[in-house]
This record gives C-alpha cells, structure tokens and sequence, in this order.
C-alpha cells in the first residue's frame, strides 16, 4: 500500500515505465483552503516490483504543493514541478499556504552520479520525418561500453500531457518492439525497434522516444508518428 496519504498529487510516468508520485497533501480535498498536512515527499511506484516493494519514498522537499501545482516530464528525463496556490487570489503573506512562484527540477534516482556510465545518448535526428504505424525505424546511440545486451535494453514512447489540477490528459508511455540490436563501431550501436501498430496504441501525433540502459533513460528524442 502507499506510505502515506496523498490528495491533489500528480502522477508522472517516467520513462523507464516507473511511475512518479508529487505534490498534494495528506489531509483535506481538493479546493481553496480544503486541505492540511502538506505531502513533500514524493514517492516512485515501481509496477514490476514483488507486491510488498513497489513503492519507494525520496527525499523531501521544503516546498508544500497544494491546490494548483503541477509536475511534467521534460526531454531530459527531468521532472518540473511547479506551481501551488490554495488561496481565493493570489496571497504572498498572511496565509498559511502562500501562493507559490518557486520552481524546481526533481531528479529521479536514475540520475545517480554512479550510474552516469550507463546512460546512453541518442544520435538519431528524426526532426522533419515521420514514421509510419507498423513500420520499423532506426535508432542509433552512443554508450561508454564495449558491448550491450539485448536484455538490459528497452525502448520507450512517452506522450508528453496537458497536466491540470492532478489530472494529466493523454499521458501514456508505450514500451516499443525491439527487433534488432548492433553494433556500428566503437561505442556506438543501432536498434531496430517497431513503431506501434495502430493508433489505439498511441494516438498519431509527436512523442518522446527513449532508449533506457539498465533502468537508466537516455535524453528523450521527438518522433511524429502517423
């Protein structure tokens, strides 16, 4: 079960297919001046997980998130969380929550300075093209290994959403067909990953791509499917 209560949060799914919980509180409903009991510690939901270990508290932050903030994923990998005003106007002083214009970047754990090695970098450029539902496309990417094995490597569509009031419309993250991995020349190789098969799937329209090394993402790439 989750660790602790949790009203008004945003849910952001990250693109290793964790999902990021932020912001909100712990007591009260949504509304002005409804809740209590800030919720400053965010908290990674990992689906994969045995039951008893899915969830996993981060560190906190100082700054509460009620009525009115936000988190979206950026290319990076990053997550911006922004926003809070629980208040009828907008009130600086003489309230309890004072409406909030401080924004900060949340760094999720595959971020971890160990892990800087297996992080990969995508030197594909599809800016101008677009891929077909169904058709298979090339990635190539950049790691500081000699080798890399099919089994440590995924690749992730992500829809970036309009995210409003702890509601994120058209977020979905769609985990591509990874038909074929090689290797170009030093450090450098080539997946050859599916495009999903229909728009049920993933909605034609542009999407971070993903290539993520042992549980670490590379920078997002846009590609317009259609």
């Amino acid at each position: 079960m989750m660790p602790t209560p949790r009203i008004m949060g945003d849910m952001v799914i990250l693109p290793t297919g964790d999902v990021l919980m932020i912001n909100g509180a712990k007591k009260g409903t949504a509304g002005f001046n409804f809740a209590e009991d800030p919720n400053v510690i965010p908290v990674i939901y990992k689906p994969d997980n045995p039951m008893t270990r899915r969830f996993m508290e981060l560190r906190a932050t100082t700054i509460p998130r009620m009525h009115g903030s936000t988190s979206t994923l950026l290319p990076d990998g990053t997550i911006l969380v922004a926003g809070s005003n629980p208040n009828f106007y907008y009130n600086f002083t003489g309230v309890k929550y004072p409406t909030e214009l401080r924004v900060e970047k949340f760094y999720p754990t595959y971020f971890d300075p160990e892990r800087v090695s297996d992080r990969v970098v995508i030197t594909s450029n599809y800016q101008g093209k677009m891929v077909n539902y169904g058709h298979n496309f090339l990635i190539e990417f950049q790691v500081k290994k000699v080798s890399v094995d099919l089994s440590d490597l995924k690749v992730t569509m992500y829809a970036p959403p309009f995210t409003t009031h702890g509601f994120s419309m058209g977020q979905r993250l769609v985990e591509l067909v990874v038909a074929e991995l090689k290797i170009v020349e030093f450090e450098l190789f080539r997946v050859k990953v599916a495009a999903p098969p229909t728009t049920e799937i993933a909605p034609s329209g542009f999407y971070l791509v993903f290539v993520v090394h042992v549980g670490v993402p590379s920078s997002g790439m846009w590609l317009q499917i259609a």
